[in-house]
């Protein structure tokens, strides 16, 4: 299977409902098409770089997944397609993968990322920063 991933941009004035509709039209396909998808990031309604179809906002989400190509073909045509979705790109990350492996990797990685942040003490550069009344020094160079 190769492992893909797809960033699509989602209308920003839809309700809530509207919203896990477009994400769960894309993972059902994604199935019905014999793919895993790896994860689902939603990042939230961001200020687009120009107009797109007459929105200046819009709601991003990245799609990890595997597949084999006819599967991205589908995608994209449904895609394109849906009237609420305003803007898509797809990646191809890698050619031969398991997706088992990625999916264990991701839930390694989640976990390993939460217990790193509980666990590090601030670094030296950050404690200074945020002592009272101390400020950190940059050394300048002389051109001479």
């Amino acid at each position: 299977m190769r492992h893909y991933e797809t960033i699509y941009i989602v209308n920003p004035n839809l309700t809530a409902e509207e919203h896990k509709d477009v994400l769960n039209r894309c993972a059902s396909l994604i199935e019905k098409n014999k793919g895993v998808t790896i994860k689902t990031e939603e990042w939230g309604i961001q200020r687009l770089a120009y107009e797109v179809k007459k929105f200046d906002k819009g709601g991003y989400v990245l799609l990890n997944y595997c597949g084999e190509p006819g599967l991205v073909v589908e995608l994209e045509r449904d895609l394109k397609l849906n009237d609420r979705i305003l803007k898509y790109q797809t990646v191809k990350i890698a050619d031969k993968v398991n997706p088992q492996d990625l999916l264990q990797n991701e839930k390694e990685g989640r976990k390993e990322t939460a217990v790193t942040q509980e666990q590090s003490p601030p670094k030296p550069a950050e404690a200074a920063a945020e002592a009272p009344g101390t400020e950190p020094t940059v050394e300048e160079e002389s051109n001479a």
